[in-house]
């Protein structure tokens, strides 16, 4: 019975604890201060069992301040403790651990018995969302060269443009959530919008240059799992790996071509020059595109903020250009001699970032 009752009671302290307020004439003002002194110095005197009886109606009834909660629920964790009975114990810590996720234990002002039992669990972030703040490196790598002119280097890098202080390079803001579960593992995405420019200049000698560039933008999504490694109460280094998708919202292009003197080939002489600006290449490339991602780097907990500073890779699996559809733009090809190889979009990152937990999960280790 006294079980039952207990279990009882624990139901609707933990609906108390979450906010619904339960109030009783008998238990306001003083008389709940009182209450929760006279609890510890029963406490104090070996008096566990009418200890106990307080805090109960103390949680119970009373509207406590946050301080006195928490008071309430450490010292009725020890007072069952003290009779034997560590299953309420366990589960008056889970209700404390749950309310007070930040609850630093004493070990040197407790009994050996009740550190134990605080130390069986686990408190860790359930689920955080953050905002990050990225270096990010392009590269385009060329996977397969196709040329349509003789003596005309296709071959020719795709180089991204200068952007910010060093070639290749921009920053990046965007916001990412974390979904993290027992023994370490979390599941994590980004949601990432941002734009890259290349360029690429062919030249044949004697005859011409051909430049074209193009700046395209990009919805980017990874999705990767951490594994937190157990190094500390505070520190958080960790590895990652996972997969992302890349779907291209715009693509811009643009051509030149000038001649430098009269060129046998085409017929044309050295006064011939064009332009075309702001060329659709949607067509001309994959909308959707794929990366594997791997990375490492290390966190710092503050109460229900996180720190992180961490390095990424990302793997194109697939061209940014259609091979389908690469001959499509008739001007391009027969006017300006231009078209694409099959290149595969690489990143490297470096970032900083810091997420606000939302919810935390408390975890009994075995």
């Amino acid at each position: 019975m006294r079980r039952l009752s207990s279990i009882i009671f624990y139901i609707s302290i933990t609906c108390v604890l979450s906010g619904q307020a339960v109030t009783s004439s008998a238990f306001q003002g003083t008389d709940c201060k009182t209450l929760i002194s006279e609890s510890a110095q029963l406490f104090e005197t070996g008096i566990y069992n009418r200890c106990i009886e307080n805090l109960e109606n103390a949680l119970k009834y009373c509207e406590l301040s946050k301080t006195d909660r928490k008071s309430a629920l450490e010292l009725l964790a020890k007072a069952y403790v003290e009779t034997g009975d560590l299953e309420m114990a366990g589960v008056t810590v889970n209700i404390l651990l749950k309310n007070f996720p930040h609850y630093n234990l004493d070990e040197s002002s407790n009994y050996e018995q009740y550190n134990r039992l605080v130390n069986r669990y686990i408190v860790h972030p359930s689920l955080s969302v953050g905002i990050r703040n990225t270096a990010d490196w392009i590269r385009y790598r060329t996977r397969k060269v196709y040329s349509i002119l003789d003596g005309l280097d296709y071959s020719v890098s795709y180089n991204q443009d200068y952007e910010g202080i060093l070639h290749g390079f921009g920053f990046m803001y965007y916001g990412w959530g974390e979904i993290e579960f027992d023994r370490g593992i979390s599941l994590n995405g980004d949601l990432i919008f941002k734009f890259s420019s290349y360029s690429r200049t062919l030249q044949k000698d004697p005859g011409f240059v051909l430049d074209f560039w193009e700046r395209d933008n990009f919805m980017e999504i990874p999705v990767y799992v951490k594994k937190y490694l157990n190094t500390g109460k505070d520190m958080l280094p960790y590895v990652t790996a996972g997969f992302g998708w890349i779907y291209l919202t715009k693509a811009n292009g643009n051509v030149a071509l000038t001649y430098t003197q009269d060129d046998v080939i085409t017929g044309t002489n050295q006064d011939y020059s064009g332009a075309m600006y702001n060329i659709d290449m949607l067509d001309l490339r994959n909308r959707h595109m794929f990366e594997l991602i791997i990375g490492t780097g290390i966190g710092y907990k503050i109460k229900n903020l996180r720190l992180f500073f961490d390095a990424r890779y990302y793997f194109g699996l697939n061209s940014l250009t259609n091979a389908d559809t690469r001959m499509n733009n008739q001007t391009l090809v027969n006017e300006f001699f231009y078209i694409d190889n099959s290149v595969n979009i690489n990143q490297f990152e470096l970032g900083a970032s810091v997420s606000y937990t939302l919810f935390n999960k408390v975890t009994k280790v075995r």
